[in-house]
C-alpha cells in the first residue's frame, strides 16, 4: 500500500511538472507572439513615417527619377519596388520588396527573420515594361498585420465606399479599382486548376479573356467594374484558414487614361449569389 501511495505521489508530481513545464511554454510563446505582433506594427508605422517623409513640394517626373518618397526606402533595402496603399477607414500601406518566393514570407523589410513577413512582389513579375498582372503576397496574420486586412474586401459594403487600390513602383505611380474577389485552393490534392499565381502575363487575347472571365464567375461580389483584356491587373493574394491552402485573391485594374477616383465613387457592389468555389469548399460547406 505504501509502494501504490508512493507511486502515486510520483506519478502526481510529474503530471504538475509536466503541466508547469507546458504553462511556461505557452505562456512564454505567447508573450513572445505577442512582441512580435507590436514590432510589426511599429514597423508598418516606422516605415509609412520614412516614406511621408520623403513626399516633397517638388514636382516629379515619371519615369525619369526614382519616387523621392521611395529613395530613402530603397536606400535601407534595394529589393524595394514600390509601395502599397489600400483604403479605407483604417487604411493600410506597405512596402513592396521582391526577390525569390519564399525569403520574405518568413522576414521583415529589414531582413529581419519575423514570421510576419514582408509584402512582396511575385518573382517572375517586370514592373519595367509592365507585366499584365502584377501579383503581391503577404501573410494574413491574426494579430492584424501585413495582409490581413485584405479580409475587408469579402464585404460589398467596404468595396463600395473604397474600391480604391494604390501601387506606385520606383519610376511609376498606379491607380487601381477592384473588380473581383475570389476564394482559391492551392493544394494539388484539392483539383483546383485556377492557377492564379501563374498568370503574371498572357500569350494571347483569347488566353486573357479566359482569365478574366474566370475571375467575374469567380468573384464573391458584384462590383460593376468593366475590365477588358487591354486593362493591367493588379492581384493581391494571402490565405484564409477555411480549409489547407486556402487563398483570399483580390483582383483589381489600372484606371485607364481620362479616368480618376471620383468615376468610381458609390460603386453599387453586391454578394454574388452563386460564385463558383473550389471543389474542396463545396465538399466541406456546400
Amino acid at each position: 500500500m505504501y509502494l501504490l501511495r508512493r507511486l502515486a505521489r510520483t506519478c502526481l508530481s510529474c503530471l504538475m511538472a509536466v503541466s508547469v513545464t507546458l504553462s511556461c511554454f505557452y505562456g512564454g510563446n505567447e508573450v513572445y507572439i505577442s512582441l512580435q505582433a507590436r514590432r510589426a506594427n511599429q514597423q508598418e508605422a516606422e516605415l509609412e513615417q520614412i516614406y511621408r517623409q520623403g513626399e516633397t513640394g517638388t514636382s516629379w517626373e515619371e519615369g525619369r527619377e526614382m519616387d523621392p518618397r521611395l529613395a530613402s526606402l530603397y536606400a535601407i533595402n534595394p529589393d524595394l519596388v514600390g509601395w502599397l496603399e489600400l483604403g479605407g477607414e483604417n487604411a493600410f500601406s506597405a512596402p513592396v520588396v521582391q526577390r525569390d518566393n519564399t525569403y520574405y514570407l518568413k522576414h521583415d523589410f529589414y531582413g529581419k527573420e519575423d514570421r510576419h513577413g514582408a509584402v512582396f512582389l511575385d518573382y517572375r513579375n517586370e514592373t519595367a515594361p509592365r507585366d499584365d498582372s502584377l501579383i503581391l503576397y503577404g501573410h494574413n496574420m491574426n494579430d492584424g498585420a501585413w495582409f490581413h486586412y485584405l479580409v475587408n474586401y469579402q464585404s460589398p459594403e467596404f468595396v463600395a465606399a473604397d474600391p480604391m487600390i494604390t501601387f506606385d513602383t520606383l519610376r511609376e505611380k498606379g491607380e487601381y479599382v477592384v473588380a473581383g474577389v475570389f476564394v482559391a485552393a492551392t493544394l494539388p490534392q484539392h483539383g483546383d486548376d485556377f492557377d492564379y499565381h501563374n498568370r503574371t502575363s498572357f500569350d494571347t487575347i483569347e488566353e486573357k479573356q479566359d482569365y478574366l472571365d474566370r475571375i467575374a464567375r469567380r468573384s464573391l461580389l458584384n462590383t460593376g467594374v468593366e475590365v477588358t483584356v487591354r486593362d493591367e491587373l493588379l492581384t493581391l493574394s494571402t490565405c484564409l484558414y477555411d480549409f489547407a491552402g486556402e487563398r483570399l485573391v483580390v483582383v483589381a485594374r489600372r484606371l485607364r487614361n481620362g479616368e480618376s477616383p471620383k468615376d468610381f465613387e458609390n460603386l453599387p457592389v453586391t454578394r454574388a449569389q452563386n460564385p463558383e468555389m473550389p471543389a474542396i469548399w463545396n465538399q466541406l460547406y456546400g
